[in-house]
């Protein structure tokens, strides 16, 4: 059984599994017990619930650590694995990615599939939309700071004289968190790929990013309730004195648009 959810796995990851494949593929993951490394960290002075720590492998430089995962039990491997483990599910291996920002790796006896972070992020708000979908109450955690995104990004734009105007905000619901960018520009395909290696490493835990050019057609809804709001970057303007003082010297304000996913 284990094989044959990594194959299907593996096979979402390609692109190549449908969408009703995916619902019956996602949930089985989160149900499916797990092993990986990691230990269990006892309460400060014993008070309250302890907390879990994951043992990593270290990535290469700019890249993400990798989290080695089981589909069985290590101990019965042959040699067993002797280092400490935790015994979880799929669904509480997801939670993790909103601390920390890792890739995985899973194994079935030898055979292998890698989950990057964006895929358990992914993989996360499929599940939460199934719950939401199945009529249970999924609660939106707080919604993050990106402020840190807004100085490269205006940095970016005005080095590039294509950007007239640019949003920065927070899309956020209880299944999904994104920083998304709203430009109008030419040559926004460009824009797209550097800003998403600019700003991504920025990223705080569990927020993915979103490039989305001013034309776009399938995310209008999104689009409008962006631009509602100021824009971060505005090459069209000209403001006076006191407007580029404050737009120098005062924190940006960055945006919150908020998804009901229960209608």
């Amino acid at each position: 059984m284990t094989t044959d959810l990594l194959r299907r796995l593996q096979a979402w990851t390609e692109g190549a599994l449908s969408s009703a494949g995916t619902q019956v593929t996602v949930m089985e993951f989160v149900n499916t017990p797990v092993w990986f490394p990691g230990a269990r960290q006892p309460a400060a002075n014993g008070v309250g619930h302890g907390s879990q720590r994951l043992h990593l492998f270290p990535g290469d430089p700019g890249e993400l650590p990798t989290l080695g995962v089981w589909l069985h039990d290590p101990a019965t491997l042959h040699p067993p694995v002797t280092t400490p483990t935790l015994h979880q599910t799929g669904g509480a291996l997801l939670s993790f990615v909103m601390n920390q920002r890792f890739n995985v790796v899973l194994d079935d006896h030898g055979e292998r599939c890698l989950l990057t972070y964006d895929d358990l992020l992914s993989l996360r708000t499929l599940m939460l939309l199934r719950r939401v979908a199945d009529g249970f109450v999924v609660e939106a955690m707080p919604p993050p700071d990106v402020s840190k995104l807004a100085a490269p990004l205006l940095a970016h734009c005005a080095s590039e004289p294509s950007v007239r105007r640019a949003w920065l905000a927070v899309i956020h619901s209880a299944a999904s968190t994104q920083a998304a960018v709203l430009l109008e520009a030419t040559q926004a395909d460009r824009h797209r790929d550097t800003l998403t290696r600019l700003l991504d490493p920025l990223l705080p835990p569990g927020v993915s990013m979103t490039v989305i050019e001013s034309k776009d057609t399938f995310s209008a809804d999104l689009r409008e309730a962006i631009a509602r709001h100021d824009p971060l970057h505005d090459a069209t303007a000209k403001p006076g004195w006191m407007d580029r003082v404050k737009h120098r010297f005062a924190a940006p304000v960055v945006p919150v648009i908020r998804l009901d996913l229960r209608r």
